[in-house]
């Protein structure tokens, strides 16, 4: 039985882009990617490249796909930055709309975009077929918005899966899916750590392309403190999942907001840099094989073995 290798990439918009100088990394040092487990941002990269293993051609595309009139159609060039950087995307969304003229125009509306924009951007990054077709299995992580749990999406169509995975809280409506209502994976799992080890990882490399710090609050208003809250649930939510990763990779985006992605190169050279510092401690884990048999003794007993 050989180590199985997980990539867990977390959400996060813009900074997600992050995860490409990632990928670059551990495929130029051959480290074996067995599955992968992907939120929003996480989950278009990780389809990506779950269906074509190439860090530099994703790279390309990439640099191409945010010239297009189908990346420009989403608008979210038009997104204004806040004053609170750390706020959670829902936060965000919520400071937008209420500084925004189209306020009275979306208190009766689910989402601000329509999701065929979304889509028809998904469509020119991630081809129409079965998530069964990739070359390394992949799960695309969505939050139900009935039941507050988690919904790992791994069969059928993978660009529907990325695109419900990626649906934004407030700027893309939920999908009904049965009783279902899902939208947007970071609400339960920013980091999708449990996803990648229920799917067979016995080690899992976890991506979090979070802010890095939370500025401090100057003469908040009741908006500013309710926001701050939401990310102070959302940063604890991750460091749980976090902690049950081996090994965790934290590229320095920042207090970067979800929107710029004219900063796309920043972003691809923070996760070589955030990966290329944990190289050693990432081979180390690999093939350290009495780590490895601790690991599998509890998995076949139950027990640990020390």
């Amino acid at each position: 039985m050989t180590r199985r290798i997980g990539l867990a990439l977390g959400g996060g918009g813009a900074r997600g882009l992050a995860h490409l100088g990632v990928l670059k990394v551990l495929e130029e040092n051959r480290i074996p990617i067995n599955l992968i487990a992907g939120t929003s941002m996480g989950s278009v990269i990780g389809a990506m490249y779950a269906l074509d293993p190439d860090a530099d051609k994703l790279i390309e595309r990439w640099s191409t796909f945010l010239k297009s009139h189908d990346f420009n159609s989403l608008g979210t060039q038009f997104i204004t930055h806040q004053n609170d950087q750390s706020s959670s995307l829902l936060a965000q969304f919520i400071n937008t709309v209420t500084q925004s003229v189209v306020l009275s125009l979306s208190a009766a509306r689910p989402a601000i975009l329509k999701t065929k924009r979304l889509a028809d951007a998904i469509a020119s990054l991630v081809p129409e077929v079965g998530i069964h077709n990739t070359k390394i299995p992949f799960t695309a992580v969505t939050s139900d918005l009935n039941t507050g749990r988690t919904v790992v999406l791994d069969s059928g169509s993978i660009r529907e899966a990325v695109t419900i995975s990626s649906s934004i809280p407030g700027f893309i409506a939920p999908h009904a899916r049965n009783s279902q209502l899902l939208t947007d994976g970071g609400v339960t799992a920013a980091v999708p750590v449990e996803v990648a080890r229920a799917m067979g990882a016995s080690l899992v490399i976890a991506v979090n392309v979070s802010i890095n710090d939370m500025p401090l609050l100057h003469e908040p208003n009741i908006l500013t403190i309710l926001t701050r809250i939401d990310t102070i649930r959302g940063i604890q939510q991750t460091e749980q999942q976090i902690a049950k990763a081996d090994i965790h990779i934290h590229p320095d985006v920042s207090n970067a907001y979800w929107s710029e992605f004219n900063r796309f190169e920043e972003f691809v050279q923070a996760g070589i840099a955030a990966t290329r510092s944990e190289i050693t401690n990432i081979k180390e884990k690999i093939y350290d094989k009495k780590n490895f048999m601790q690991t599998l003794f509890s998995k076949l007993t139950g027990k640990n073995s020390l």
